[in-house]
């Protein structure tokens, strides 16, 4: 019985059909005479993107490719349409453009699709595309618009269904808004927005619409594929070409390519383009690659990695095109505590032996600059792992306060576990203080500060002692309310912040002597003057009276680039008093830099995402005369993250 029961289960396993492997590959090289629009060598990509899905288990039979006129706007409708009807539950897809993109003026309405905070919708441009406005031919109709491909890789993710999984390799600028001065690289992309003098963009961009929509990913129904998208550049800049082997090639094909040659087993899409941004910053530091989706999933799987803090390093810095460095930057500063002499150990990504020794030499707010015992390799990817004990800038003190009697162990605990942390002592005079209380037949431990603010509580496994657990959130209470301290009293001031008025406007009566007073519900407007003659980009971090801290801008699903002030231009951002706000003083800090700035993953304390790297415009030593290896024992020569930094504050009155 038993054997016919196995004989039948192996019938129909093998009546099942088995998962898919899919690609379509879009290539516009050669646009038509007329359309504006330079040929670049994107029909090049598709060799290598083959190569490295050939590798992964993708054959020539499912996959399909649109080059130059037969990659018109309808025929990649179509066949993104049949490609969702192909699809099974637990495919696996993999959609490539290699062409050039541009911004093009959003929707008039949000009931047309109007919701983007810059005015402006990303698009791809196929071949039957031109790059100008004409009021009596072309307004832009065949752009292809992320609003458009939205649903048709939506009805894709629902077919694959969530053992599925489906890739995005955007090898275009999605705007190229910011022109760069090395005139013989080749760009992706049209530097001048695609106008619409009959749909002129708001002074003030209302937020309704735009805070609402996560672009691809606003729909996260478990019935779902993950979906990553992979871009090149960022929406705000230009994606470049290589040169290799004497042929262009999109960055990111080749990156991907490279990468993919690369993997280790149960790699998953975090590390793939960890790898992907080494590659291509190696060769172009300027360029800032995006990724989307969850980064979790392992590689063309329906599985996923444990949720684990990956800290990875970038290699030299921009202004030398070494090959090799031992200076390198990671996106740790102040803001986590971080201070100079701290000491970490180097991975290569993936491998557990430690490849080299390293050593903060300079902390800036949000990334700090570091030497190696080692040379590093700028196209390898490295992961940091920074010694706890070297950790904390900031002097606190704990009380431990027992209810009743003392209890020796837990005492003991408590002075064993802050002893790594030299910005931690026990003592009476105390910023923060750990209760010990028992409850009936019960032992509970409270963490409060000085306010007699709640930071953390829990009720103990064992009467007399901390579990693991226990101690890793007493710790990490401690240093959240540090980092909230530190927002707090983090002055005014930076190198742009003589450029930048900040200040808060409402419409409702005032007292000019008591300062703005607001209640729950009340609208006001943050308005910011940029006055550089450039463009800067701007983080808003909001922290409530209760010492909540809240990232307002860039907003949920959004990057980071979106969230910018052109030069002599003002933004204005619309915004509500929470609901539900404690009666106090409410500060909104305005952080802006030259380049897309996101402080997520630090506030919010994220242990995986795109990781954006914050500006860091670096001097260095333009005369190394090797050219391939720059050794550093000194890093005085770099300069600190050009930021600037304006503080606002307005009363929130007691109801």
């Amino acid at each position: 019985m038993r054997l016919f029961s196995v004989i039948i289960v192996l019938f129909f396993s093998t009546m099942l059909p088995a998962q898919q492997k899919y690609a379509l590959l879009v290539a516009i090289g050669q646009y038509p005479q007329g359309a504006g629009l330079p040929p670049i060598a994107a029909v090049n990509d598709i060799r290598y993107i083959k190569a490295a899905l050939y590798r992964h288990g993708f054959t020539e039979k499912n996959m399909t490719t649109l080059v130059n006129a037969k990659a018109t706007k309808d025929a990649i409708i179509k066949a993104l349409i049949s490609l969702a009807a192909r699809i099974k539950k637990n495919d696996k897809v993999v959609i490539s453009f290699g062409c050039h993109g541009q911004q093009i003026r959003d929707q008039k309405t949000p009931a047309l699709g109007k919701d983007e905070d810059d005015g402006y919708d990303e698009a791809l441009l196929p071949y039957d595309a031109k790059g100008r406005y004409n009021p009596t031919g072309y307004r832009g109709e065949k752009h292809l618009r992320d609003d458009e491909l939205y649903p048709l890789l939506l009805s894709i993710r629902q077919k694959a269904g969530t053992g599925g999984s489906v890739m995005i390799l955007l090898d275009a600028c999605h705007s190229g808004t910011g022109t760069r001065a090395e005139g013989f690289a080749i760009v992706r992309g049209d530097p001048v927005p695609f106008p619409d003098p009959e749909n002129p963009i708001d002074t003030v961009v209302s937020m309704a619409a735009a805070e609402s929509r996560q672009g691809f990913f606003e729909d996260q129904a478990d019935s779902l594929s993950n979906m990553v998208v992979i871009s090149g550049s960022g929406p705000h800049q230009e994606n470049k070409q290589l040169v290799i082997n004497q042929e262009d090639l999109g960055s990111l094909s080749y990156a991907f390519y490279t990468a993919m040659s690369d993997l280790a087993p149960g790699n998953n899409y975090g590390i793939l383009f960890e790898k992907i941004k080494a590659i291509i910053q190696a060769y172009i530091p300027d360029q800032v690659p995006l990724l989307e989706g969850n980064p979790r999933q392992v590689i063309f799987s329906g599985q996923y990695t444990p949720m684990e803090e990956k800290l990875f390093l970038r290699v030299g810095n921009k202004a030398v095109p070494a090959a090799n460095d031992s200076l390198f930057t990671i996106e740790k500063g102040l803001m986590d505590h971080l201070t100079v002499g701290a000491t970490c150990k180097i991975f290569k990504a993936g491998n557990p032996s430690v490849f080299a020794e390293g050593t903060i030499r300079r902390v800036d707010q949000f990334s700090s600059v570091g030497i190696a015992n080692r040379i590093l390799t700028r196209t390898e990817l490295y992961e940091v792992k920074l010694n706890e004990s070297q950790f904390g800038e900031f002097k606190a003190g704990l009380k431990l306060s027992f209810e009743s009697q003392p209890l020796p162990l837990v005492e003991k605990q408590v002075k064993e576990l802050i002893q790594p942390y030299h910005f931690l002592t026990l003592s009476p005079a105390a910023d923060f203080q750990l209760d010990i209380k028992r409850e009936q037949a019960s032992t509970r431990a409270l963490l409060t500060d000085r306010n007699n603010q709640l930071l953390w509580s829990a009720g103990l496994a064992s009467p007399d002692s901390l579990s693991g657990d226990d101690q890793r959130q007493l710790i990490a209470g401690i240093k959240k309310a540090m980092r909230v301290k530190f927002l707090r009293t983090l002055p005014d001031g930076g190198d742009l912040a003589a450029w930048v008025n900040v200040d808060i406007q409402t419409e409702l009566l005032q007292d000019t002597l008591r300062g703005i007073e607001l209640g729950e519900g009340d609208i006001y407007a943050l308005r910011i003057r940029n006055n550089a003659p450039y463009k800067l980009f701007y983080t808003v971090l909001d922290i409530y009276p209760d010492n909540r801290v809240e990232v307002l801008y860039p907003g949920k699903g959004k990057d980071p680039s979106d969230y910018n002030v052109d030069k002599q231009s003002t933004v204005i951002r619309k915004l509500a008093v929470s609901k539900g706000t404690p009666a106090g003083r409410e500060f909104l800090k305005v952080i802006v830099s030259r380049e897309p700035l996101d402080l997520r993953s630090v506030i919010e304390q994220k242990t995986e995402r795109d990781e954006l790297r914050s500006f860091q415009l670096v001097m260095d030593d333009l005369f190394n005369e090797s050219g391939t290896t720059a050794t550093r024992s000194d890093v005085s020569t770099i300069k600190a993250e050009e930021i600037g930094i304006r503080t606002v504050h307005f009363n929130i009155r007691k109801e």
